[in-house]
């Protein structure tokens, strides 16, 4: 047999678990940027899809369908092939100057905001209209309608669907790997095919994936709760922010029962 069968053979036969705490500082240096792109990238589509969401409830006849385009479009293209095309088409095409990092955060960014645009138009659709009326019945302006009454209501709707799309920008990240960002993925697949310990190495990258994946799926319940319709005035509440809320409810709650006995004790007196 040719001896250079045997080397990886050889090397993958006997499972050696402490290969990975050995290469915890290629892993963790791979998980590092990871986050960065994930965060980075979700941090902007956030942002942009809020504006793509804006845009297509627009009652203007051109901005509507041109951000309705932009939804069908970005949503439509595989990852893979736009990561592919942004960094070796398009910036080859027209001599744009762009980092592999640069890309990939450009591609996540342009196809999650319109992914994350319908969920943040559900959410505000699904606010009642009755609280628009309401606030700019008592004189609030547009804007103080929507970032103080609507946007409010919405962010709670909208939590759990958008916490799971920033849980799939983090594997969705490791495609990246393929224009040479040194992510988890690709550090572990250069590790692998250096050392032959491919067992090891990829049962690394599950690991940390899973480690990265289910700290962001406790996040994304915390801040459920934390937003959770909750009666502060007869539940027990464990949040400060909740508290605060419910001793303000509370002051607020003797000071009308107080007004309300001072009126109904100055009529019985006028009687």
């Amino acid at each position: 047999m040719n001896s250079f069968l045997v080397i990886p053979v050889l090397a993958q036969a006997r499972f050696r678990p402490e290969f990975i705490w050995e290469n915890r500082d290629v892993f963790l240096g791979g998980v590092r940027l990871t986050v960065f792109i994930a965060i980075v990238a979700f941090a902007l589509a956030t942002v942009f899809g809020l504006g793509v969401a804006l845009l297509r409830m627009s009652k203007n006849r051109i901005v509507a369908p041109i951000m309705a385009a932009y939804i069908n479009i970005f949503r439509a293209i595989p990852l893979l092939v736009f990561v592919v095309f942004v960094y070796y088409g398009i910036a080859i095409q027209f001599d744009i100057r762009i980092s592999a990092i640069q890309a990939g955060i450009l591609v996540l960014t342009l196809q999650y905001s319109a992914w994350l645009g319908e969920i943040f138009r559900g959410g505000i659709q699904a606010v009642s209209d009755g609280q628009t009326q309401a606030a700019l019945s008592v004189g609030m302006s547009r804007p103080q309608t929507f970032f103080r009454v609507v946007l409010p209501q919405a962010i709670r709707i909208v939590i759990p669907p958008t916490g799971n799309m920033f849980i799939g920008m983090i594997k969705d990240s490791s495609l990246v790997f393929i224009i040479g960002v040194p992510e988890l993925f690709r550090v572990s697949s250069v590790m692998a095919n250096r050392t032959f310990r491919y067992f090891e190495v990829y049962l690394g990258a599950v690991i940390f994936y899973l480690i990265l994946t289910t700290a962001a799926y406790f996040g994304v319940k915390y801040l459920e709760k934390r937003f959770a319709l909750v009666d502060v005035l007869t539940t027990r509440v464990r949040s400060p922010f909740a508290r605060r809320r419910g001793i303000r409810l509370r002051m607020i709650q003797e000071a009308v029962a107080s007004e309300r006995e001072s009126k109904s004790s100055g009529t019985a007196t006028a009687m």
